[in-house]
């Protein structure tokens, strides 16, 4: 029924009283209460979860794509990118390619580059899919690089993706890939840059081999028409062996330049019309690590030059090929202080092989120079004093500081043979080592000085001959004047009355048989004990097994100059080793003994010689031919300089090996310069001649990743 107007309102119950609260205690107050929200009605809820859902299956859905997980499908561009930076990780460039669109084109790109970083290795980590779509995919990646004689190197990459027909997802290839910075025609590589070589100093820091100018003369392999003909016309010109220059010619590619010979300009200048006339051949004005002049210590300093295989390989992996290095004497000993090690670095390079674009600088280890105890002065007198010999003749020359055993300078001729037979040489001492028979004959009170002794012309001693090669014979006279005078005869007897012992030990003093610690081959002698009475009479006089270098006799000379040995010594970092001083009477009968020698005796050729000098004179046997061949010696001193000669198959020491001590001491005193102590080679030059062959670059693009700077490797010195 409805309700009409006369109808009176249903009747409501009143609202309930509102519930009595107890009052909160007084002395608790608590804090007011903020209103709960109302709870969320079933869609709102289910609305939360979507959006919560939807987030997460969102990141699943980049950590599956990013990581190359499945998740479900078999194909997705993180599989792939996996594939591919797993691949090329291993080196097998080959399958990471496949994993490209363009496999043939990526492929010789990850080789190319895999080689122009020196064979390096790689490890590539895919870090995500930044981006995506149904068919692309944008993703990155960290290369991380293990470069040989570099070290690592690392950086990220933006890699694309692209789906291919029939194919699936693929790597879409690029330089970039490998590169952010590399374009199409370019790929990495390294440089090498060797340092400028250190040099070798005098005592006073003067340079002894340096950095001087030097011409190559040689062709261009693929312009020369007929090699045999153009090496025999440069042959003749500048006396080289055409056979290895034509071989090299004939060898070399088109456009390689073959050096022929390598000349000072002094030596250049005065053929240069000569060789220009000669079709094809070419000069290259460039540097080379020389000593002032050609001669100047050549044995002991060393030459530079191309490393053969067998050098690399013992130098090891700081060296490739083409490097050049020390090839004997100071130079080979002191090779990585004075080479350093390379500077290297990644570059860009462009499709010519030449770098555009340095990426990462690894800068090598500095050279270092290495002062050395020779004197230039000394140096310089040594070579003046063997400027007019024989150009064929086998001399060896070297000076010792008798205070220190420093080695002042060192001599040798052939110039054209690195054998330092100053130092290194193995000779019988003759009757220089009197002075070392004398001090055991001293010492043992067998003798003085003012003793008669007889000098025949020939003694018999075990039933071998003895007779003298210097001085007089026939007479009985005082042993000053037998000494003075390098009487054999009155030597050989005398042998009697030392013990068998005597002379090995006496040599100890004087520092023969002690084995030398240099940096280069040097020979220490040897004294063996001698077996009968026959051999210690051939061992008074320096014959039977007794050997000695020049370096070892003029030790000798120095150990009366300074009353004790010292071993010798070429740079300032060797210790100073002293002997056991002589006694002082001894050493005062030794002394007046060896000056006897210069005013009266063998020495006279040094008579005129300013100041006090001291010397002994000696001709040495070898061989078996009779009569048997002779070697010319002379040890002497003067103040705190001592020098020994020897000129091998010379007559008398007397004779041959004095006058040149007594130029070398002229030589010192008039102060001579180095340059002006060129001696002619014999071969109608003062070359310092490469071997005939070598090759060379002077576009250092055509090896791009061991490139070097052209003043480095555009010549290989033979000097």
């Amino acid at each position: 029924m409805e309700d009409g107007p006369d109808t009176p309102p249903p009747r409501r119950r009143p609202p309930p009283a509102p519930p009595r609260r107890r009052p909160p205690p007084p002395s608790r107050r608590r804090p007011p209460q903020r209103a709960r929200p109302a709870p969320p009605s079933g869609r709102r809820r289910a609305i939360a979860v979507a959006v919560f859902a939807a987030i997460v299956l969102g990141i699943a859905a980049v950590v599956v794509f990013g990581l190359g997980l499945v998740g479900g499908s078999s194909d997705s561009a993180g599989k792939h990118l996996d594939a591919f930076a797993a691949a090329w990780t291993r080196g097998d460039d080959a399958v990471a390619a496949q994993e490209t669109d363009a496999p043939s084109t990526a492929l010789a790109a990850l080789r190319a580059n895999r080689a122009g970083l020196d064979g390096a290795t790689v490890k590539v980590t895919p870090l995500a899919v930044t981006s995506s779509g149904d068919d692309a995919a944008v993703a990155s990646a960290r290369v991380a690089w293990q470069i040989p004689q570099i070290g690592p190197w690392s950086y990220r990459v933006r890699i694309k993706l692209r789906k291919v027909s029939g194919s699936g997802w693929r790597v879409a290839w690029a330089p970039t890939v490998v590169h952010p910075k590399l374009t199409t025609g370019t790929r990495l590589g390294t440089t090498r840059t060797q340092q400028r070589r250190g040099r070798l100093l005098d005592r006073n820091g003067t340079p002894l081999v340096e950095s001087r100018p030097v011409v190559n003369v040689g062709v261009i392999a693929g312009k020369v028409k007929d090699p045999t003909a153009t090496a025999a016309a440069v042959a003749q010109v500048t006396k080289i062996d055409p056979k290895p220059f034509a071989r090299a010619i004939s060898g070399g590619g088109r456009q390689e330049f073959v050096t022929a010979i390598t000349l000072r300009p002094e030596d250049y200048t005065p053929i240069a019309d000569q060789l220009r006339a000669i079709p094809g051949v070419q000069t290259v004005n460039t540097t080379a690590q020389l000593a002032p002049t050609r001669p100047f210590g050549r044995q002991l300093l060393g030459g530079v030059g191309e490393l053969s295989a067998q050098q690399l390989k013992q130098l090891g992996p700081g060296y490739a090929i083409g490097d050049v290095g020390g090839q004997w004497g100071l130079e080979a000993a002191f090779e990585t202080r004075l080479a350093g090690t390379p500077n290297r670095a990644v570059v860009i390079r462009n499709a010519a092989g030449a770098p555009i674009e340095q990426l990462l600088r690894h800068p090598g280890r500095r050279s270092q120079d290495v002062r050395t105890l020779l004197d230039a002065r000394t140096q310089s007198a040594a070579e003046a004093a063997l400027a007019n010999v024989d150009a064929k003749a086998k001399v060896g020359l070297v000076v010792v500081k008798p205070s220190t055993g420093d080695v002042l300078a060192v001599a040798n001729r052939p110039v054209t043979d690195t054998f330092d037979r100053a130092l290194a040489g193995q000779y019988p001492p003759g009757s220089t080592f009197k002075v070392v028979s004398s001090d055991a004959l001293l010492q043992a009170g067998k003798i003085t000085p003012d003793s008669t002794v007889a000098c025949p012309n020939t003694v018999e001693v075990g039933g071998r001959s003895f007779k003298n090669f210097e001085g007089e014979g026939g007479t009985t006279e005082p042993f000053s004047t037998a000494f003075a005078q390098s009487c054999n005869t009155a030597f050989v007897p005398l042998a009697a009355r030392l013990k068998p012992a005597a002379l090995t030990q006496a040599g100890r003093r004087f520092g023969l048989g002690t084995r030398l610690d240099l940096p280069v081959s040097a020979y220490g002698g040897q004294v063996p004990q001698p077996t009968d009475l026959t051999a210690r009479a051939a061992a008074m006089i320096g014959q039977d097994r007794i050997l000695a270098s020049p370096l070892d006799m003029a030790g000798v000379a120095a150990t009366v100059a300074n009353g004790s040995w010292h071993a010798p010594r070429l740079v300032a970092s060797e210790p100073i080793t002293k002997g056991a001083p002589l006694p002082p009477v001894v050493l005062d009968q030794l002394r007046t003994l060896t000056r006897d020698v210069i005013t009266s005796g063998t020495g006279t050729a040094l008579a005129s010689t300013p100041g006090d000098v001291h010397g002994k004179s000696g001709t040495a046997e070898y061989g078996t031919a009779t009569p048997p061949a002779t070697h010319a010696w002379f040890i002497a001193y003067r103040g705190d300089v001592a020098i020994a000669v020897i000129v091998e198959q010379g007559s008398a020491g007397g004779t041959v090996a004095a006058p040149l001590v007594a130029a070398f001491f002229s030589a010192l005193d008039q102060g001579v310069d180095a340059t002006a102590a060129t001696t002619d080679t014999g071969d109608g030059t003062t070359a310092d001649a490469t071997a005939p062959g070598t090759t060379t670059t002077t576009d250092t693009t055509t090896t791009p990743d061991t490139a070097t700077t052209p003043d480095t490797t555009s010549t290989t010195p033979g000097d």
